[in-house]
């Protein structure tokens, strides 16, 4: 019997206990794995919860069944992806459900790995567990938003990608003499490290360095980890006092730029603690080819907080997951720099159009949040 979305009415503790499934899967990045969440409910009362906190450790299902110990038997789970049912770091969590009892599981997300998608399912339910795909419809939203980075690592072999931009009401990130500081209020540049903070990366063009020198710190919220803060330089051309640079000893910094790169440039940048990663043969770095680069490195999500060269081109290449974008109440003019510096498309079909918007104000300032397809990674 295989599963399948069904068009169930849940009871109001199985939305509750998918609710907080996707608060729990939400509370780390355990890169390069998937984050996620389990919560088992039994006599309409939750049991057990758990996330998955970092690879190697254990699973969601395996955290809430530890936490719920006898009270699993004959108890619904919900999770927001599918459980394993292969050998990897540790032993499939489909086993251990049907070893604990459970009678029913109810997943978000199909595994997108395409090497073990769906077999989770059919193997529950081929060993006496009821299994279903699909939470009710705000939660399944927001459990397909949490895995979209992993399912985009799995799939596309490349790190997602999200555009963050800070901009005036014409769409400007910069003065015509290139200030820009601060162009959002403190409330949005507070978000704007939050952001930070559930990514694996922050990505920059060379032109930003120079123009900005900045720390690409997260700053004022908690975090788990730092992100690696990488560089696109096709010229290799991160001077040794930049901050970046000079940091590079106590926070991960790397470099992509092509193979036609200096060796002595290179030399003086390892020996600051730069990371130097060489992609493709140049004379500028492909942008696919990098975050493919950075995915074979573990980085699942990056943030770019580049200029409107660097977002451009990762517009024309067809590379932006998502975008957030703070938009000011002021003006700076035609002669501004610009969000976006994409050369865009010669038919109004061409188009790259976003899907899934969100708006909200953050103090003054309006934050805007978009998918670049509709999410369905299941």
């Amino acid at each position: 019997m295989s599963t399948q979305v069904e068009p169930l009415s849940f009871r109001a503790i199985e939305r509750t206990a998918m609710a907080r499934a996707v608060a729990l899967a939400s509370r780390v990045r355990p890169s390069p794995n998937p984050p996620v969440g389990a919560v088992i409910v039994r006599d309409d009362e939750i049991v057990g919860e758990g996330f998955h906190p970092r690879a190697g450790g254990p699973h969601a299902e395996i955290v809430a069944l530890d936490a719920a110990g006898e009270a699993a038997r004959g108890a619904t789970v919900f999770v927001t992806l599918e459980p394993c049912n292969h050998h990897g770091r540790t032993p499939p969590c489909t086993e251990a459900l049907v070893a604990a009892g459970v009678s029913r599981v109810v997943y978000a997300v199909s595994d997108p790995n395409p090497s073990v998608a769906g077999r989770g399912g059919p193997w529950l339910e081929a060993h006496g567990v009821a299994a279903s795909r699909g939470f009710d419809p705000s939660n399944q939203t927001d459990a397909e938003r949490c895995i979209a980075p992993w399912s985009t690592f799995i799939r596309e072999r490349r790190s997602h990608v999200v555009v963050k931009v800070a901009q005036s009401l014409d769409g400007r990130i910069a003065t015509r003499t290139g200030e820009s500081k601060w162009i959002t209020s403190p409330e949005a540049r507070a978000d704007g490290h939050r952001l930070r903070a559930s990514v694996d990366a922050i990505l920059v063009g060379s032109r930003t360095v120079a123009a900005d020198d900045p720390a690409l710190t997260v700053r004022g919220v908690p975090f788990e980890r730092p992100p690696v803060r990488v560089v696109i330089d096709s010229g290799l051309s991160l001077g040794h006092t930049r901050q970046l640079a000079a940091t590079a000893r106590t926070l991960a910094t790397w470099v992509v730029t092509t193979e036609a790169h200096d060796a002595a440039r290179r030399r003086a940048l390892e020996a600051l603690g730069v990371r130097v990663l060489s992609c493709g043969p140049g004379p500028r770095v492909d942008l696919r080819a990098a975050l493919a680069r950075l995915a074979q490195e573990g980085v699942v999500s990056c943030l770019s907080e580049g200029g409107g060269g660097l977002h451009g081109a990762l517009i024309d290449a067809d590379l932006v997951d998502r975008v957030v974008i703070y938009t000011a109440p002021l003006f700076l003019g035609a002669e501004g720099a610009p969000a976006f510096g994409a050369r865009g498309p010669e038919r109004l079909g061409d188009a790259v159009r976003l899907h899934n918007w969100r708006t909200s104000m953050v103090g003054p300032d309006l934050r805007i949040e978009a998918e670049r397809a509709p999410c369905s990674p299941g």
